[in-house]
């Protein structure tokens, strides 16, 4: 192995992966409410996309998307068909939260699932950023 090839892979990896190592653990002190779901943020025009993997799973029956006051969750619950010999998946309920963007519009946010991937579409609403004068009344 050459010396280039060595230090592409870090010895640790990037601080985000410890994050989300331990999101998906349920918690800091892993006595969270559930385990977490791998989900990635992605900016495009006119919007944020969040993308989350869950494989095998019915969209119509096990996955739930919620939106309020700026907080977006993902609650997923995967069933075994049958009972397993030996057990390696997880089975039970999964969540995660993201927080949204102020400028978020709720009412026009969209999302589907395809090949063990759900993508949630948020559009934002662009908004302009000079400051506006409010008027105080004597009283």
């Amino acid at each position: 192995m050459t010396a280039s090839a060595e230090r592409r892979q870090p010895v640790f990896p990037p601080f985000t992966e410890w994050v989300d190592a331990v999101a998906l653990l349920g918690g800091w002190d892993g006595r969270g409410p559930l385990p977490g779901i791998r989900v990635e943020e992605l900016a495009e025009e006119g919007g944020l996309v969040v993308r989350a993997e869950l494989p095998g799973l019915d969209a119509g029956r096990d996955i739930d998307v919620t939106v309020d006051h700026g907080v977006l969750t993902i609650h997923a619950e995967r069933h075994p068909d049958a009972p397993p010999q030996r057990q390696g998946f997880r089975y039970g309920a999964l969540a995660r939260s993201v927080r949204l963007p102020q400028s978020a519009d709720e009412a026009a946010i969209t999302a589907a699932y395809a090949e063990g991937v759900l993508t949630v579409r948020v559009p934002i609403a662009a908004r302009p950023s000079h400051p506006r004068h409010v008027p105080v009344a004597l009283g």
